[in-house]
């Protein structure tokens, strides 16, 4: 087997070992797209030792076509996996070169425009020769999109800062390496005849990204390899159990050696589980320390974590959690004082910090990862961030041994940090580590937060059981005081409206008498005179009224006598008789009737009318001109009442304010003087008794207004 064979081998092997894994646990896009690079260059290195160990022209024109299958996808996957690990997005760009592709390809598998011919070469295998204008073009193409590819990842890894950096410097490394040598293979078909051997740069490119991806965590699938090397082994010592006892039978008890598949077979099932728990817990303890399953590690100390209030006992879960996935050699939670802006050490389980207590805080730091929730590794951020700003705290991190600093970050605020020492394994913390970090932080931010809420709590309740053990005397006195004063001002509105009721009732009856000639005729003045009085009189009443009406509403004395009767004859009524005060504001006053009959309502005749009263004399008060209607309708289970005008209108911002006691709106007072804000107060109390509902809408100022109230047709 000559060196052409065993380069071809090597990249066909290890290029496939690495793309299956992709395929297997790949999580993003660009996982995949490597993968597929990698499968890319296990066909151009298998296809290369068929070449090498082929020994007729025909045979090697055929190995070579199917070889270069691989060597046309591998520049194509290599540009659409950079612009997927750089996030970049140009999808028609991309596609450009699957076109070209498409075409180089069908060239090579169904034309001899591509390769038509091949010659021998250092005297051990057939090489292209006479090479076609589509194969230089090819040629073209393969050089100029690696060096695009390079160009770009060269780009990116100058901006570029942390972790991401140091993955693109090996990523690109990787790819120079592999290139280089790859592209020394085109010299011989150009007869420079440089033997082919630096392929082997490209399974050295492989070993590159595999160290990247053990030590800076590249694409995540450090845990890849490593669970599956345990699995392997597990499989590898069941196996070799298993046929040792298969021989053992077959050896000294032969008479029921067909017995022997199946009781192996249950052997294996049943001690497979029990060897790979084994062989994990060893390599934890021995190997490394990255073997756990995230999501039960994450749902055992949220269970734990919903258990308690108590801090220090949210702490020794989230270090026995911790500590069991990731075998920390020392672990810590810090407090953050934001008036200092300082931390205080709260929890500590194997730092030596001596007699340390408090640690300043780094604007810088904090604003780059704590604030963004994102945990510090303490190695990347001193490679990426070591400066005059971050000298002296990433000093003293490293003093202390930390090797990463995951925040404690809730609603936007920092409560503190989890700080976490170097693994037991000296391994780095990985991606998976990471994501752990960060929801292990969200979930004991919030349980910290809440056991400090509860402390405080506590506290505060002990002191307000203090204060108002120590404010109940008071408060007992000034009740009794305020309720003595509360039944003096019931009682002194209820014998000040009776007393003003009388007299206000006899000074009507005489102004009406007048008014009507009982005593004499008037003359014109004097009949205006007497009915501004009369006027005067009717408000006074009213409000003595409405007065009374609150002072029996909030003593829970105020009664109503229910009938059954027609409120179309009620509004009928009120209709009639506030015509003339319409009419002589030149207003167009309209009562539509319903269609049809409408049925009786049970009600108290004396406080509805009190309520219509009040609605429609409103509605005559604030409109200067155009029309007052009203309208009475049976609506599913109810009696609806509105009145609608074309007056002044509500402002939005009164609305919420209208049904309140002494409540107007504004402006009310310059169109009508006299209101005191209590008329669609006592309303709404007579409607609520009734067990209706009341409410107003407007467009607004200088839009008219309409009030509505409804009552349930119930005549039990």
């Amino acid at each position: 087997m000559n060196l052409f064979a065993i380069t071809g081998i090597i990249n066909g092997l290890v290029g496939g070992i690495e793309a299956l894994i992709m395929f297997i646990k790949g999580k993003r896009k660009f996982h995949y797209l490597w993968g597929i690079f990698c499968f890319s260059v296990s066909i151009w290195g298998l296809g290369s030792y068929m070449i090498a160990i082929t020994d007729k022209p025909a045979d090697a024109i055929f190995w070579w076509k199917v070889t270069y299958v691989g060597v046309i996808l591998i520049p194509i996957f290599l540009v659409h996996f950079t612009h997927g690990f750089l996030e970049i997005t140009k999808r028609g760009f991309i596609l450009l070169f699957y076109v070209l592709g498409t075409i180089f390809l069908i060239l090579d598998l169904f034309s001899n425009f591509f390769i038509n011919d091949v010659k021998f070469v250092f005297g051990q295998f057939y090489y292209i020769s006479s090479p076609t204008f589509s194969y230089a073009l090819f040629v073209l193409f393969f050089l100029g999109l690696a060096i695009y590819s390079l160009f770009r990842l060269w780009q990116y890894y100058k901006i570029s800062l942390g972790a991401k950096r140091a993955q693109l410097k090996y990523i690109f490394a990787a790819l120079l390496f592999g290139f280089m040598g790859g592209a020394v293979s085109f010299l011989p078909v150009y007869n420079i005849n440089i033997y082919p051997a630096f392929n082997i740069t490209a399974s050295l490119g492989f070993s590159i990204v595999v160290y990247a991806i053990v030590v800076h965590r590249l694409m995540d699938i450090k845990l890849v390899f490593r669970r599956y090397s345990v699995f392997l082994f597990s499989l590898f010592t069941v196996t070799i159990t298993a046929l040792s006892i298969k021989y053992i039978f077959f050896t000294f008890f032969f008479d029921i050696f067909y017995w022997a598949d199946f009781v192996v077979l249950v052997l294996a099932i049943t001690f497979f589980p029990v060897i790979r728990d084994i062989f994990y817990r060893l390599a934890n303890k021995h190997f490394f320390s990255s073997l756990y399953e995230s999501q039960e590690v994450i749902a055992t100390l949220s269970d734990k974590l919903r258990s308690t209030l108590e801090l220090s006992t949210i702490f020794d879960f989230i270090h026995e959690s911790l500590g069991g996935a990731f075998h920390s050699k020392s672990f810590g939670i810090l407090g953050y004082n934001e008036k200092q802006d300082n931390y205080f050490i709260q929890y500590n389980q194997g730092f030596k910090v001596d007699k340390r207590k408090r640690f300043p805080n780094n604007s810088s730091l904090h604003k780059l990862f704590i604030s963004r929730n994102e945990p510090m590794v303490v190695e990347e951020i001193r490679r990426a961030y070591y400066g005059q700003q971050t000298k002296d705290i990433i000093d003293l991190m490293i003093k202390y041994e930390v090797s990463i600093l995951s925040p404690l970050n809730i609603k936007g605020k920092t409560i503190g940090l989890i700080v976490l020492g170097a693994k037991e394994s000296g391994d780095m913390y990985n991606d998976e580590d990471l994501k752990v970090l960060r929801t292990v932080g969200a979930q004991a931010a919030i349980s910290m937060e809440n056991a400090l809420l509860y402390r405080e709590t506590i506290n505060f309740n002990v002191k307000l059981a203090e204060e108002v053990e120590r404010a109940t005397f008071d408060l007992k006195a000034a009740n009794e005081k305020l309720k003595k004063l509360d039944a003096a001002k019931s009682e002194f509105i209820s014998i000040a409206s009776h007393q003003l009721r009388t007299p206000l009732t006899v000074i009507k009856g005489y102004i009406s008498m007048m008014l009507e000639g009982n005593f004499g005729k008037l003359t014109a003045n004097e009949s205006q005179a007497l009915e501004k009085v009369y006027d005067s009189n009717e408000r006074l009443i009213q409000l003595v009224e409405n007065l009374l009406n609150i002072s029996r509403i909030e003593s829970g004395r105020l009664q109503f006598t229910y009938e059954v009767m027609n409120l179309e004859d009620l509004i009928e009524s009120v209709f009639e008789e506030l015509s003339n005060p319409a009419k002589k504001k030149g207003l167009a006053l309209t009562f539509n009737h319903p269609a049809e009959p409408l049925p009786p309502v049970k009600i108290d005749e004396e406080k509805i009318r009190q309520v219509l009263m009040n609605l429609v004399d409103n509605a005559i008060k604030y409109t200067k001109k155009g029309a007052v209607t009203l309208d009475i309708k049976k609506s599913h289970n109810n009696i609806h009442f509105c009145v609608t005008d074309s007056g002044m209108g509500i402002d939005k911002s009164d609305m919420p304010n209208l049904f309140r006691k002494f409540s107007r709106g504004q402006g009310t007072s310059v169109v009508h003087t006299e209101g005191t804000g209590l008329g669609l107060y006592v309303a709404r109390q007579m409607v609520k008794a009734h067990n209706g509902k009341i409410w107003a809408a407007s467009a607004g100022k200088e839009k008219g207004a309409k009030f509505c109230f409804k009552i349930p047709i119930n005549t039990d």
